[in-house]
């Protein structure tokens, strides 16, 4: 017979067996206390996050690194409000999520504030939503947490009421077994057909290329078919970056084109809508295709479209035959031609791509790092050498500030033993800078590199493209490494180079969260932004 307890603890029971450690959040409302208390009793911990933006980043990127929901608990009204930024990351860059808000309770005579249609704003970015409620709760629980996980991954939404969670259940803890995994369909006859008229085929692959089996598939593929091949930011790793298959990045601009253009296929791997930048289509080569799952799309449209398990799909392609008759130098040419691209620039004392190198030179092999959104990405992103996928974590389809600091602490907390960096601009830093504190609290092991430049550069440069008076992107001076002192964390402050190998020394070997605060000059990126994107 089933033992009695709370529906709040039956949560928790569930969320442990599919392997959650963790939730983050901020309190507050009328459930959030008997949620802590339900989780820690089965032995997952809650992270107190300063904003609810962070905490719901955090839980998303957990679940990315995990393979089970992350889970973010905010309080009704500016509680789940402030958390839709990580809520759109999870939607638009495919993380599982699930979202616990307070709701008000049927028994209120008299509600007076913080009152809207929680459900109806959420929907839009949600794939499920439920309340804790009712009969079959462990079962609906089940439907949720793998509605999240299953492709494309994304973000449910779990709403609390006090007289729902407090409720006596004695259901049981087994779980629903999941859906059985679907066979991968036969390739159609067509793909053959266009791998024949082919003779220089090139593969672009995507973030769902990012699982295990199928980066793993994607590299035999590519080894065996012998072709060129260029990843998305969001599938960094997914393919060795020092590979001599890898020529670079699809990111639709003109650093790629020369050589995309010499292509008579083009084999979309793993490919995703969100990955696409919203211009129109450059090429003109057949595509073929092959996805975890359909999506819409309204940019390209493929002659052939397979959908199922990537590591399958990617079987069948290497028992077909090809016929590549790609010049002999082609990839070397092309890799170095992009990398070069991506080096243009300059401007002193410290140039974004200086702090790069000296952070690469000092850096642990096998760190991870987080990317915010700005320029400073791209020196980042073309620079540094990832050799695994979700050894780089950027949010593309949300495209957000404010991500690598949040990132870098649920990488710390979810992976203690690696190292992590946090790459940002200081305009992203000022959007969750009081996560500093979340850092320090949990003695969260990482560096975060700030390219201080007092500006929103990226804005700042289509403003000067657009011939625009300068206007509405500067910034006052602030010294971070001061404000990470504040909150109990390392701050080094570098504004000569020949400060940077001492406090990249010094960083690297101090334990806990460590601020590099390094004032660059942008000037770069106004002339690297124009010859990768055009």
């Amino acid at each position: 017979m089933s033992k009695t307890k709370t529906v709040a603890n039956l949560w928790a029971e569930r969320l442990a067996s599919y392997g959650v450690k963790r939730f983050f959040g901020v309190p507050g409302g009328d459930c959030s206390l008997d949620i802590i208390q339900a989780a820690a009793d089965h032995g997952i911990d809650f992270v107190l996050t300063r904003a609810e933006a962070a905490a719901s980043i955090m839980a998303a990127t957990t679940g990315e690194l995990t393979g089970t929901p992350g889970v973010v608990m905010t309080s009704r009204g500016p509680g789940i409000a402030n958390a839709m930024n990580g809520v759109a990351y999870a939607a638009l860059d495919r993380a599982p999520l699930m979202v616990l808000a307070d709701a008000y309770d049927g028994t209120n005579e008299h509600v007076s504030h913080q009152r809207f249609d929680q459900v109806a704003m959420l929907k839009p970015l949600t794939k499920a939503h439920d309340h804790l409620g009712g009969e079959n709760a462990a079962k609906r629980l089940d439907e949720l947490a793998e509605t999240s996980l299953a492709s494309p991954q994304g973000a449910v939404y779990l709403e609390l009421r006090g007289s729902d969670i407090r409720a006596q259940t004695s259901e049981p803890i087994e779980r629903t077994k999941p859906a059985p995994r679907p066979a991968a369909p036969h390739l159609p006859p067509k793909v053959q057909e266009l791998l024949n008229r082919a003779e220089r085929p090139v593969i672009i692959a995507g973030l769902q290329a990012c699982e295990t089996t199928a980066a793993a598939m994607l590299r035999k593929l590519m080894a065996g078919w012998d072709v060129p091949i260029l990843v998305t930011y969001k599938a960094k790793g997914v393919v060795p970056d020092d590979d001599d298959h890898l020529i670079g990045y699809y990111i639709g601009g003109v650093a790629e084109e020369p050589w995309l253009k010499q292509a008579d296929l083009i084999v979309f791997f793993g490919f995703d809508a969100i990955e696409l930048p919203p211009h129109k289509w450059r090429y003109s080569a057949p595509m073929v295709e092959i996805t975890a799952y359909p999506f819409d799309r309204n940019i390209i449209s493929p002659d052939v479209v397979v959908v199922g398990p990537l590591d399958e799909l990617g079987a069948a392609l290497l028992k077909l035959k090809i016929n590549s008759k790609w010049p002999v130098d082609f990839r070397a040419t092309a890799k170095r031609s992009i990398a070069e691209r991506a080096r243009v620039g300059d401007g002193g004392p410290i140039s974004p791509h200086m702090l790069v190198d000296a952070v690469i030179e000092a850096a642990p092999r096998n760190a991870r790092i987080t990317l915010d959104a700005g320029a400073h990405m791209i020196p980042v992103l073309h620079q540094w050498k990832a050799t695994e996928p979700r050894q780089t974590l950027i949010s593309r389809g949300d495209a957000t500030m404010g991500f690598a600091l949040p990132a870098a602490i649920a990488s710390a907390l979810a992976e203690p033993g690696r190292p992590v960096i946090g790459f940002t601009g200081d305009g992203g830093l000022m959007m969750c800078a009081g996560e500093l504190g979340t850092a320090a609290q949990y003695r969260c092991n990482l560096v975060l590199i700030v390219f201080n430049d007092e500006s929103l550069t990226l804005i700042g440069a289509r403003q000067r493209r657009r011939q625009l008076p300068n206007a509405g992107v500067d910034f006052s001076p602030a010294d971070f490494s001061k404000i990470a002192e504040g909150f109990g964390c390392l701050g080094l402050r570098v504004e000569q180079p020949e400060q940077l190998k001492p406090a990249m020394k010094r960083a690297f070997s101090a334990q806990g969260p460590v601020v590099v605060d390094v004032r660059v000059n942008p000037a770069a990126y106004h002339e690297q932004l124009v010859s990768l994107r055009g």
